[in-house]
């Protein structure tokens, strides 16, 4: 089944368990999702048994959730389509890095695949959106940038910034 045909809902859930733990790994919780999402507990809960009985992620009750083989699949593809479109409304429709997350927010739910696979070619199949995050390929490979967020360097300490996570 392709990624449209899930509900834009199962599509934000994916999307969004899949970058909280982008950095760091660490285990994903119901309240984490709620407030990345800006939804209640109880319906992060509802959701996560929901997504857990159509086998698109791993959870045990007061667990961590993790996403299936099938989960993390989609979560890429969501990844993929939101980087992409940034990465297109800066590049060639001129937009400013404090409009495109919104938009792209809007844009990934409603364009086809086809278009997707279009805007990737256009712009030369692109490694990082605008803010230089890595952007999923096709077949779902993510080339993870040898980096550490600010708050893990000492003080003092001289570095580039290279990505800037919206």
């Amino acid at each position: 089944m392709p990624v449209s045909d899930l509900s834009v809902s199962t599509q934000n859930y994916l999307k969004a368990i899949w970058s909280l733990g982008e950095w760091s790994g660490a285990p994903v919780t119901v309240s984490a999702i709620a407030e990345r999402v800006g939804v209640r507990t109880s319906t992060v809960s509802d959701a996560v048994r929901k997504l857990s009985d159509q086998g698109l992620i791993e959870h045990t009750r007061y667990g961590a959730i993790g996403l299936s083989e099938q989960g993390l699949g989609y979560a890429l593809e969501m990844v993929r389509r939101h980087r992409l479109i940034e990465t297109f409304l800066v590049e060639v429709l001129g937009y400013g890095w404090e409009e495109i997350h919104d938009e792209a927010e809007q844009l990934e739910h409603a364009v086809s695949d086809l278009l997707i696979d279009r805007i990737d070619a256009h712009l030369g199949r692109p490694a990082r959106d605008p803010h230089g995050d890595p952007i999923p390929t096709a077949a779902g490979e993510v080339e993870r940038p040898d980096a550490h967020r600010l708050t893990d360097v000492a003080a003092g300490a001289e570095v580039r910034v290279e990505r800037i996570s919206d």
